[in-house]
């Protein structure tokens, strides 16, 4: 497998086409029932005196996101009530004693869900987001502001974030509903990427040992942290079934109390809006349509990642946080927090010396298409986030995308957007390539000025859990014989082949591991030595 990191002085040139800017899939209707959600159509999208349209974007109407310090704050509260009392809603926070978790209190900039609700003395209103925003940003601006601009500024739309792989790994590629561009421009199924039942993963057998992992390592391990959609049970991690977490030295973790919060944040909003919950770090249910039964869209997601790094660096170690369900969405306000944490788990290993709860490297392979036709380095809430990770020399890599499209894919995007000085890297955004010798650009990769990195990202092999069977079965069998086709649904040999920049970026975050590795001793983790080694670790690349 190939990985090519690119410098400033040889970034690809690909500029954004303005005139396909908002041909982009649209969900289903059913994914959007699912998780409380609907696109934002910039045909019929309100906006403000001299404000541009908006451009398209999926995001959940019955909740904004707000850092918590303002959500707090009694007065500011009120005054935001105030004028959203103009259309017959208001803003109440979610969570127990009405938002108020000590368990968060310390991390001011965490964003919050703020539920919307219709007032009791309004006149039936459909509540929605975005009209809502549109009125706050309305309210702050001019030369008499009702509201702080700077805090205005710093609420936003709780977008829904899709993981990438091409031909089923997308919510609305299921069932041969299509809509991407090599579809609609006659590729579709006939597609080299295109493989069984309308998903682009097809179970195949490997006959090859795990790869090779010392027992005691004489230095401290690279920890490369997956937000996807969790593990299941494979042998190469010495998981055997779902009863009990992956074993010390497997080389795969979790992280049971960040895994705890996203349960309790969803907890808390499902009270108002549909809110499909993650209730721990197993990818799980396999299928989110019992009556029909196919093997969800991105159910094994999570650990065919942890895969591709456990070939790719066997020395590291994997540890994987779901924040996406098995349909591939995940809700920004759950990945932010676990930003967050992972963040103050961070800093309170280099502030007190703990190697042992260091996070080396973040990979995302997941994003978002920003509705602001505008760009800035802080689009909604993700900028602060990921600036704190990059702050503390953590390496943060994400993936393109796979709409084939230059139009930038959040966060990844921000790879060419400065986050703050005396950091580390900024974010490393990685395309696909196909596995040929002239490697290739895949062709269902987004590219752009904003593309830092490009790696294999087609015909991956990789591990998946061993206990998933879906409903899908041979296609000819011969009775008697003990004869028939493979079972497209069956993946008991625990291995798949799949494509998307999803799978190039955790190849790219390999490739850093082994440069940490070759760095220095990484025993050492205070934030100034961190922040060296992780630009040391990329100029070695």
């Amino acid at each position: 497998m190939v990985v090519r990191f690119l410098r400033d002085e040889t970034a690809e040139a690909a500029t954004e086409d303005a005139s396909t800017l908002n041909e982009l899939p649209a969900p289903p209707r059913q994914v959007l029932d699912r998780h409380g959600a609907r696109v934002l159509d910039p045909a019929t999208a309100v906006a403000g005196a001299g404000r541009p349209a908006p451009r398209t974007t999926v995001y959940r109407p019955g909740v904004f996101l707000i850092p918590q310090k303002y959500l707090r704050d009694e007065q500011t509260l009120a005054a935001i009530n105030d004028v959203l009392a103009r259309i017959g809603v208001h803003a109440t926070p979610s969570g127990r004693d009405g938002g108020k978790d000590a368990r968060h209190e310390h991390l001011d900039e965490l964003p919050v869900r703020a539920l919307l609700r219709v007032r009791e003395d309004a006149d039936p209103v459909a509540v929605d987001c975005w009209k809502a925003l549109q009125l706050l940003r309305s309210a702050a601006s001019g030369e008499r502001p009702v509201l702080d601009p700077d805090m205005v500024a710093r609420i936003a739309p709780e977008h829904l974030l899709f993981t990438t792989p091409v031909f089923g790994g997308v919510p609305w590629e299921t069932s041969g509903l299509g809509g991407t561009p090599w579809e609609t421009s006659g590729f579709g199924a006939g597609s080299s990427y295109g493989r069984t039942r309308g998903a682009n993963r097809i179970p195949v057998t490997l006959a090859a040992a795990p790869p090779y992992r010392s027992e005691e390592p004489a230095h401290r391990r690279p920890v490369i942290a997956v937000l996807d959609t969790g593990i299941g049970p494979h042998p190469w991690f010495g998981l055997a079934d779902r009863s009990a977490p992956p074993p010390a030295g497997a080389g795969l973790a979790v992280a049971p109390g960040i895994q705890a919060a996203i349960l309790q944040g969803e907890l808390d909003s499902g009270t108002t809006l549909p809110t499909q919950l993650l209730s721990d770090y197993w990818d799980a249910p396999t299928t989110g349509q019992p009556l029909i039964g196919d093997v969800d869209t991105d159910t094994g997601h999570g650990l065919f990642i942890a895969g591709i790094i456990r070939q790719a660096c066997p020395e590291a170690d994997t540890l994987a946080i779901r924040v996406v369900h098995s349909d591939g969405v995940a809700y920004e306000a759950d990945v932010l927090l676990a930003l967050h944490l992972l963040a103050d788990r961070v800093r309170a290993a280099q502030a007190d010396n703990r190697p042992e709860d260091m996070v080396d490297v973040v990979s995302l392979s997941l994003g978002y298409y920003e509705e602001n036709p505008v760009d800035v380095a802080y689009t909604g809430l993700f900028g602060v986030a990921v600036a704190e990770l990059l702050g503390l020399g953590v390496l943060v890599v994400a993936a393109a995308g796979n709409d084939a499209t230059t139009r930038r894919f959040y966060p990844a995007a921000f790879a060419d957007q400065p986050l703050g000085g005396g950091s580390g890297p900024q974010v490393i955004s990685v395309g696909a390539l196909n596995p040929d010798v002239t490697t290739s650009k895949a062709l269902f990769s987004n590219e752009g000025p904003w593309v830092r990195c490009w790696a294999t990202g087609a015909g991956v092999v990789s591990t998946y859990p061993t206990d998933v069977c879906g409903t899908a079965a041979a296609d000819h069998e011969v009775p008697g014989f003990g004869r028939s086709s493979f079972d497209p649904d069956d993946y008991s040999a625990g291995f798949a082949v799949w494509d998307g920049t999803s799978f190039a970026a955790p190849l790219a975050a390999a490739e850093l591991g082994k440069a940490l590795l070759q760095s220095g001793d990484l025993a050492t983790v205070d934030r100034e030595t961190v922040v060296k080694r992780a630009w040391t670790a990329l100029g070695s690349l």
